[in-house]
């Protein structure tokens, strides 16, 4: 009798919390796991001059970019360029004020190569090289986005337009930082 009446109870207790269900709260944006995105302000100051390469550098860490995606995955960057993210590698074009010795000024126009390359420890590298080789000023400071795509998910989406970030947000429905 002892024994009926703990099962008896037992499915009782199981009844009862089944039915006390609290409300519900809305429900949660769509994300992709398996895919990281930030945006990095690099700053002027965080450049640092190459003599070797003629070119600015900095180094910027990112933990997302694990071996799976550095080995197979995709690591994107993009910068932005007057309210538009534009994918590097890419030549940024811009214009830049010139201070002569007798004080006269000169509005010139520059162009810059900026480059990319993904480092296998978790970071990337981002150079930056002026068309005519000058290390004059540092860069101004500028806003990239990092994106590092898994692998199982970068193979399964060839349909999607990775140069436009634009494009990758909507694919892999990447919330703005």
């Amino acid at each position: 009798m002892k024994k009926l009446s703990v099962i008896c109870m037992t499915i009782l207790a199981v009844a009862f919390m089944a039915s006390c269900r609290g409300p519900q709260g809305p429900a949660g944006q769509d994300g992709n796991a398996n895919v990281a995105s930030s945006t990095v302000t690099v700053y002027s100051n965080d450049w640092e001059w190459s003599n070797h390469n003629c070119q600015w550098m900095v180094e910027i860490d990112y933990p997302a970019i694990n071996n799976n995606v550095f080995n197979h995955g995709a690591v994107l960057v993009y910068m932005d360029v007057n309210g538009s993210w534009n994918q590097v590698p890419l030549t940024y074009y811009y214009q830049d004020m010139i201070t002569y010795d007798d004080g006269t000024q000169e509005v010139i126009n520059c162009a810059a190569s900026i480059e990319v390359a993904t480092l296998n420890d978790g970071g990337v590298r981002l150079y930056w090289t002026e068309s005519d080789f000058f290390d004059g000023m540092r860069p101004d400071t500028h806003d990239f986005k990092i994106v590092a795509i898994e692998a199982t998910v970068y193979s399964n989406r060839s349909d999607v337009d990775y140069s436009s970030y634009e494009a990758v947000k909507k694919a892999f429905q990447l919330a703005d930082d």
